[in-house]
This record gives C-alpha cells, sequence and structure tokens, in this order.
C-alpha cells in the first residue's frame, strides 16, 4: 500500500490509540479486570480498521477482498468487546444480559464468516459494517442511564463524584463512537443514493472523517480520565463536590 502525505497523517490516531490500549493492557495485567481489557483491544482494533478501509482502493485488486474482510474482521472484535463490556460492567448479574453478549458475538462472527460465500467482501458495501455498529447503541443507552441515576445520588451526597464523573467520561466515550457510527451512516446512505458509494462508506469522505479524528481525541481524554486518572482531578472533583453541598 502506498503511503499519500499530508492525507496519511491521520494514521496518527491509531497509534495514539495503540499506546492507550498498551497503557491499558498494563492496568488490566496488574488489576486483573476484564473492562481494561476489552476497551484495550477496542482502542487497538477499530481505529486501526477505519485507517484500512477508507484505504482498500490503495492495495492491489486481487488483494481487495482479503483487505475487506479483515477491516470487518476488526470492527466484528470491537463490537464484540462493546458486547462484553456492557454486560460485565453494567448487567453483570442479568441472565438476559449474558445471552445478548455471548449470543450477540456469536452473530457477529457467524455473519462475518457468511461474507464470504455470500461476496460481501468483494465490492465496497455498507452491509457488513452494521451488525457491529448496533452494538455500540447498548454501552451509550446503559453508561447514560446510569450516569442520570448517580447523578441524582451525588446531589443528595450518597455518591462519590468520581464515580459520578466516571460514568459521565463512560457516556462521553460511547456517546463519541455512536456519533462516529451515526456520521457514517448518514454518509453511507447519501453516498449509496448518489451512487457515489466506496470502500469506507461515509466515513471515508472527508468532512466525516475530520470530525472522526476531533471526536477521537476526546474519547481517548475520556478514557484516560476514566481509567488512568491524576491524582489532582479527582481531588479537584471531590472538592467541587463538597462545595456543591454546602
Amino acid at each position: 500500500m502506498r503511503l499519500e502525505f499530508p492525507t496519511d497523517l491521520g494514521l496518527a490516531i491509531p497509534v495514539l490509540m495503540a499506546a492507550l490500549s498498551l497503557r491499558l493492557f498494563r492496568l488490566a495485567w496488574r488489576t486483573r479486570r476484564l473492562p481494561e481489557l476489552l476497551v484495550g483491544i477496542y482502542f487497538l482494533l477499530v481505529p486501526s480498521a477505519i485507517s484500512l478501509l477508507i484505504r482498500v482502493s490503495r492495495f492491489a485488486p486481487e488483494d481487495a477482498i482479503i483487505v475487506r474482510a479483515a477491516a470487518n474482521a476488526l470492527f466484528d472484535v470491537g463490537g464484540i468487546t462493546m458486547l462484553l463490556f456492557a454486560w460485565s460492567v453494567f448487567r453483570p448479574d442479568a441472565p438476559w444480559a449474558r445471552v445478548l453478549a455471548w449470543g450477540g458475538s456469536a452473530a457477529l462472527v457467524a455473519l462475518w464468516s457468511a461474507g464470504f460465500p455470500l461476496g460481501a467482501y468483494e465490492q465496497p458495501s455498507f452491509a457488513p459494517l452494521v451488525p457491529s455498529f448496533a452494538t455500540y447503541v447498548w454501552v451509550f443507552v446503559e453508561s447514560f442511564r446510569y450516569y442520570q441515576l448517580l447523578r441524582r445520588r451525588e446531589r443528595l451526597g450518597l455518591a462519590d463524584p468520581v464515580l459520578v464523573n466516571r460514568f459521565l467520561l463512560f457516556a462521553i466515550w460511547t456517546g463519541g463512537v455512536f456519533a462516529i457510527t451515526v456520521l457514517g451512516t448518514l454518509g453511507s446512505v447519501i453516498q449509496l443514493v448518489l451512487g457515489t458509494f466506496g470502500d469506507g462508506g461515509g466515513l471515508a469522505h472527508p468532512a466525516v472523517l475530520g470530525t472522526t479524528r476531533i471526536l477521537a481525541i476526546a474519547i481517548g481524554v475520556a478514557l484516560w480520565l476514566v481509567f488512568l486518572p491524576p491524582a489532582r482531578y479527582q481531588a479537584w472533583l471531590r472538592a467541587r463536590a463538597a462545595t456543591a453541598t454546602r
């Protein structure tokens, strides 16, 4: 694949997200917690999948099918991490959530595999991306719901302000991912109507791509504050909450 500058300066985003993933992997190893591992996997793979999918045209035609399939596989693994994250963080004791997480994961694997006999990777197509995109909705809804619940408790002095802020940051992270999903979906629909759909779909449009990169920075900051919060930041949150309840 050939590189094009300055267009490919955007490849710095997957590199930065990979660096964040490594920090999360170290944290997961130290704490033996699943959420950090899942988020680390997500941000190691999905930004790279976006970068790969919008550059399929730079590969030799005979390699395009493999590249599309690989990019969609990365998206689907990202979707699986979202399902497992939603279950393990928000609904660990709910049988229906366990079934949805593991059943949804199996469905993503099955749909990706079915893409080969169905010829889904032979031409640019939006359809293989839809199942993995759908997984983000669950995480966003749960994050925002928990934030609203804890925010009400915080006003009564019954919730740790650091925990409340953590769910706000979860909502910012997943809301950013959801926004990227909506932008990519709308862009893809417009391209399909105009007959200009290509690899990467709406995510490949310069305006959407630029917005995605800005959102990726906000998402990265939110994740850093969730999993690697500076002590000063936590102290500021508690001091602010103490002042507000006086």
